[in-house]
């Protein structure tokens, strides 16, 4: 009898361990697939309007980043230059780490600066020290901060190791470099040991972006892809022995600001690209482009435009769709446009199956984050509209090309590309979420308070809105009964907070 017990008292163990982890959400888009969906989260729209503010954790800046969230710890790091790990239940700081000072960044954090140092001028930032969300595997933490990859220890934030990502790799001494603009908007996808991950230099001569797979234990460089490669009398890279590009240029392209999606059974992985100096010169600028995970070879390159003058990037993180025996990859572009390819396709070009426009896009226009995938439908948010720091748009005689376009909230067919329903005044460029038939994005709508939008998946109509401290750029995290988003304002880093909501 007390061995019928024991069994199955371990048989319980296994079983709530096994339900805790499909309820965790330890990862940018949730998985390696970017499903960004929780279909286990008990918020649905029968109930998400009786959420309630649980607790606010207030940080020194901005929190851009998306909450990742395991066995009740909260995985987040802010613009204040700091990484925290936080009680999912209360709010409580359980240990936080200070990552290393970048100033080519900005904004800088106060204990970055010398004393009586003036801060540098946010007002036009894109992002400060850590935008990149966490992935929390096998009890380590991985993120990035700047241009520094930095893997803690999850009980107590101890690190275990870090490594600098060089714009000019080239230089040996590319680590003391104090001027590399070079980021890491992306935010680290892990699988078979190796960390992927893409970085940008923010167009800055001198330096290049590209695309890295670090060894997850030891954060050495194990392959690197050069997204603006040195190109022969052909135009085709110049390869090494293992068919991987030898060397770049440093033009400041080359940029990769998404998150990279990994089919795991192909062991492929995939991520777009942005433009070079305003245009798309070939190969793999404004690109989809999938690779082998384990050594980088190209396995196709999808290029929608020969040329842009638009600022065309694909900066949206990329969807793994399976729907029966088709295996899909999707990704929205700056382009207004979602595309779905056929990710298993040995056409060199890449084989596009399906692809709907719905906004012009632009400058801070189309596709940001990432979509939601609930297995059969496709949600996401689209950015602003088009317009630069002189107040113009791309093509004047084009009357989509708008500041401020509408619709701003899609959902597709995700087998055919139809458009299901669209809603207006719900620009974000954070990513879409999805609980159990409820959809989460944050709300940047000019001159309107900062929220957090909850949507029914099936029509589209507003379920319910979620005032918020500060502007919301991070994607929302449900778990369980309970709502994760970070929080703050990029121009003055007012309203920086992790806040948590819950069912009574």
């Amino acid at each position: 009898m007390m061995r019928r017990l024991v069994l199955m008292g371990t048989l319980l163990l296994s079983l709530g361990a096994a339900i805790q982890a499909d309820e965790d959400w330890p990862m940018y888009g949730k998985d390696l697939m970017h499903t960004f969906s929780n279909a286990h989260s008990r918020i649905n729209p029968s109930n998400v309007s009786s959420l309630k503010t649980a607790w606010v954790f207030p940080t020194g800046d901005a929190v851009t980043a998306s909450p990742s969230v395991v066995d009740d710890v909260v995985y987040i790091g802010s613009w204040d230059g700091f990484f925290y790990a936080l009680d999912a239940r209360t709010g409580a700081l359980k240990w936080k780490f200070q990552v290393d000072c970048q100033n080519a960044v900005a904004p800088v954090p106060p204990h970055c600066l010398a004393p009586g140092e003036q801060a540098p001028d946010r007002f036009f930032t894109d992002g400060g020290l850590i935008t990149s969300s966490a992935a929390v595997i096998k009890r380590r933490v991985y993120f990035g901060a700047g241009r520094t990859l930095y893997s803690l220890n999850a009980k107590d934030g101890s690190l275990r190791w870090k490594r600098i990502i060089c714009g000019n790799p080239d230089d040996p001494e590319c680590a003391s470099d104090a001027n590399d603009p070079t980021r890491i908007f992306s935010s680290p996808a892990v699988y078979r040991g190796l960390l992927f991950v893409g970085h940008s230099n923010l167009g800055v001569v001198g330096y290049r972006g590209g695309f890295e797979a670090i060894d997850a234990n030891t954060g050495a460089v194990r392959w690197r892809f050069e997204v603006d490669p040195v190109l022969d009398a052909n135009g085709k890279p110049v390869l090494n022995d293992q068919g991987q590009a030898v060397g770049g240029l440093n033009r400041g392209c080359g940029n990769v600001w998404l998150s990279a999606a990994v089919d795991e059974k192909r062991k492929l992985v995939f991520f777009g690209t942005a433009d070079c100096q305003f245009d798309a010169p070939p190969p793999y600028h404004e690109a989809v482009i999938a690779l082998t995970a384990m050594t980088g070879r190209v396995r196709w390159v999808f290029r929608p435009r020969e040329m842009d003058t638009c600022d065309f990037d694909f900066s949206a993180s990329p969807n793994l769709i399976d729907l029966g025996v088709n295996r899909y990859v999707g990704i929205g572009s700056k382009d207004g446009t979602y595309y779905v390819l056929h990710r298993r396709s040995l056409h060199p070009e890449g084989e596009l199956a399906w692809a709907t426009n719905v906004v012009f896009g632009g400058n801070a226009g189309g596709f940001f984050g990432g979509a939601a995938f609930d297995g059969e439908r496709l949600f996401s948010a689209t950015g602003l509209g088009d317009f630069n720091f002189m107040g113009t748009v791309c093509d004047p005689s084009n009357p989509r090309d708008l500041p401020l376009q509408e619709p701003s909230m899609h959902a597709f067919d995700a087998a055919t590309g139809r458009i299901l329903w669209q809603q207006t005044q719900s620009q974000s460029f954070a990513p879409t979420t999805l609980a159990d038939g409820v959809v989460f994005s944050g709300f940047t709508f000019p001159e309107q308070a900062p929220a957090l939008l909850a949507r029914d998946a099936d029509s589209g109509g507003l379920l319910a809105s979620f005032p918020l401290p500060g502007a919301a750029n991070s994607g929302a995290t449900p778990v369980g009964k309970r709502l994760f988003v970070g929080s703050g304002n990029s121009f003055d880093g007012q309203g920086g907070a992790v806040n948590a909501f819950s069912l009574p």
